[in-house]
């Protein structure tokens, strides 16, 4: 039993399925319980069992089960009423959510096929701006990824991102079309897990390079997203500015609302 209470090894489920990754065993459990919210097996609303019997059930400790549970919480599958217990969102609201590495998963749910045309991976010094985003020194090496992200093969967004790798840290175009995921490249070779997005919104107009990647008119409305990615220490580990095109529909979710 000690050993499955490891955060950091394989984990046996049950029914004996076992689940073969790198990733902390409560990032193991919310991908298991997050599988049966999204399969339906666990409906909207539906009281999800007490830490202890979770617990118990996967084999591993209440903490491993509370961080589970409050990872899935933060990204709107779960909800908590004092009291009461710990509901499945309804799917509503569930749709509403927005995850940090969700572009392929938001596109997929659309019944489109999310897809990418890497423009640039390239290492370079950090510029006074990026670096104080990043909460690092100036001209300290930052890898800068460029893509233009597709749905169904048409051109729907610009992705420029900074990230602030481990020291040494680098990798190339050719990795991240192999890992096809970008945050999925940073946990597995890194390390680095996203944990949480700080967003401003705003709108600009396409420039010349805009309009020929994105396929619009010079000077066509752009929806710009800027974000500071934070990874589970709290630390910035990406800035990334994102142009959307007008058909691009962007959905978030309101967390708390201040009662002033």
């Amino acid at each position: 039993m000690s050993d499955l209470l490891d955060e950091t090894g394989d984990l046996e489920l049950a029914g004996s399925a076992v689940i073969q990754s790198s990733a902390p065993l409560y990032r193991q459990l919310a991908a298991k319980l997050r599988t049966e919210i999204e399969s339906g097996s666990r409906g909207s609303n539906e009281l999800l069992p007490s830490e202890r019997d979770i617990a118990v059930h996967y084999a591993m400790s209440r903490d491993t089960v509370r961080k589970a549970v409050r990872l899935l919480e933060e990204q709107g599958l779960l909800y908590s009423e004092h009291g009461r217990g710990t509901f499945v969102a309804p799917s509503s609201v569930r749709e509403m959510s927005r995850f940090l590495d969700s572009f392929s998963q938001d596109t997929e749910k659309r019944g489109g096929v999310a897809g990418q045309a890497i423009i640039l991976v390239e290492q370079a010094p950090a510029n006074l701006a990026i670096a104080g985003v990043l909460k690092i020194e100036p001209r300290q090496i930052i890898t800068r990824v460029k893509r233009i992200r597709t749905i169904d093969g048409a051109p729907v967004g610009i992705h420029d991102t900074y990230l602030a790798l481990p020291p040494g840290g680098a990798f190339t175009a050719e990795d991240l079309v192999r890992s096809g995921s970008l945050y999925r490249l940073l946990s597995n070779r890194f390390g680095l897990n996203a944990a949480e997005g700080l967003e401003s919104l705003s709108s600009v107009a396409a420039n010349a390079e805009d309009a020929t990647q994105l396929g619009v008119a010079i000077g066509a409305p752009l929806l710009l997203c800027e974000r500071i990615t934070l990874s589970e220490r709290r630390q910035p580990m990406e800035y990334c500015e994102m142009k959307y095109v007008s058909s691009y529909r962007y959905t978030t979710r309101v967390n708390k609302f201040s009662q002033k």
